[in-house]
């Protein structure tokens, strides 16, 4: 079966699939999958610093990382709330409760046109919880950058990083740009490999899952490359940790501090966030910011709208639309290039097939962003596994769904 074929295929199912879904009432509420292996019974206890990543605790934990862990808070201010508002009619797909019934979502939320037209939780959480990010946390450090430039704080994008981080001259950071770093394409040597101990990964999350000295010293014990910078992309969280200490270092502020003035409180959340914390007391810039679902959601509409709410720019436009496609020139960052599927801007993943691009973090955290359509998802999950491949297709299929059907709604 030629690609072409395949794809107009998978179109059409897809599209008789809504046809027929829209013209049904929603089923009713279903139990979360394996309620049980992720501690009902117990009432989803978080656990503790020993056990917190184990399956039963990863819904108490998920939603309680400031009882585990040291974490600052992102103030939302004393401005006014941005309103929510209902959609005029709920959304009414049999679609939706079958994903969730099958799909281990601890809370999703749809918004079109800013109104919501579906906001769920599973189990036991709440409106009131605040669930951790993962990688979602990256985008918030993206955007800041983008203020910072904005601001004259950072002079230039293609400044190196170490300009404004001395500590990183003698590590594979040294002389690489900020633009490099940005979009994943520095070349340096780093071990992603999840749920393994002895990778990168595992000995940057030490400083603060153990809190056992700083995410600094860990960044400059990395020291080599293996591709010339912007030559091709590999998703290394430690090139966002290079960027929070950057942030620090240019605006003189706590990475948490930065964002709550110039995003967090201005965007109208309704309450404070909060950033796990190292053991020298930085913010770990790769993952772990903490929010509730709604605000998450204002902040995907932040982004929908190019960066403005209630008529003021609070990033820059022009940064929102670099950091949301790519160059003709950075092929290696296009959809089906930079990954089998994802392609990546400034911390943003970028759809193939005009669907938008997305907020991403391991165990299924999401915020999908469609602007032509006026649509955001938010999805925080407990998926049994780091990376899912199947969970992964099911949220996919998921979504394109969606994105057909939101002409109708």
């Amino acid at each position: 079966m030629s690609e072409q074929f395949a794809h107009l295929f998978a179109t059409c199912r897809l599209v008789c699939l809504v046809t027929c879904l829209v013209a049904s009432f929603a089923l009713p509420v279903h139990a979360a999958p394996d309620e049980a292996g992720y501690g009902a019974a117990e009432q989803y206890p978080a656990g503790d610093r020993s056990n917190w990543f184990q399956q039963r605790h990863m819904v108490g934990a998920y939603t309680g990382m400031d009882r585990l862990f040291p974490t600052r808070e992102v103030k939302r201010g004393d401005g006014p709330v941005r309103p929510l508002p209902a959609a005029a009619e709920a959304l009414q797909w049999s679609a939706l409760d079958q994903y969730l019934a099958s799909h281990p979502a601890t809370g999703l939320l749809i918004l079109k046109d800013g109104k919501v037209l579906a906001e769920r939780y599973q189990y036991g959480r709440q409106p009131e919880d605040r669930f951790t990010s993962w990688s979602m946390a990256k985008t918030f450090v993206g955007m800041a950058i983008g203020v910072a430039i904005a601001e004259g704080r950072i002079a230039s994008i293609d400044d190196a990083v170490d300009r404004y981080e001395p500590a990183l001259k003698g590590t594979a950071w040294q002389g690489v740009s900020i633009r490099h770093v940005l979009s994943m394409s520095s070349g340096v040597k780093f071990d992603e490999t999840y749920d393994k101990p002895g990778t990168d990964i595992a000995r940057l999350g030490r400083a603060w899952t153990l809190q056992q000295g700083s995410l600094l010293d860990a960044l400059g014990a990395i020291r080599d490359r293996e591709a010339e910078p912007g030559s091709r992309f590999k998703y290394v969280s430690a090139e966002t940790q290079v960027l929070g200490q950057v942030l620090v270092k240019a605006t003189g502020r706590t990475l948490a501090d930065y964002v709550s003035e110039k995003i967090w409180a201005p965007m109208g959340a309704e309450a404070d966030a909060f950033w796990t914390l190292d053991a020298a007391g930085m913010e770990v810039a790769y993952c772990c910011f903490s929010a509730r679902l709604r605000d998450y959601a204002r902040f995907g509409q932040l982004l929908l709208d190019g960066g403005k709410v209630n008529g003021r720019q609070l990033i820059p436009a022009d940064w929102v639309d670099a950091a949301t496609s790519v160059r003709f020139r950075d092929g290696h960052l296009q959809p089906r290039h930079a990954t089998p599927y994802f392609g990546y801007g400034y911390q943003l993943w970028i759809f193939p097939d005009n669907l938008g691009f997305a907020m991403l973090g391991v165990r299924g955290q999401s915020v999908f962003v469609n602007p032509r359509l006026r649509l955001v998802m938010v999805q925080t999950a407990v998926w049994a596994s780091s990376i899912d491949p199947a969970a992964g297709r099911q949220r996919d299929e998921f979504w394109r769904a969606l994105v057909l059907l939101a002409p109708r709604l």
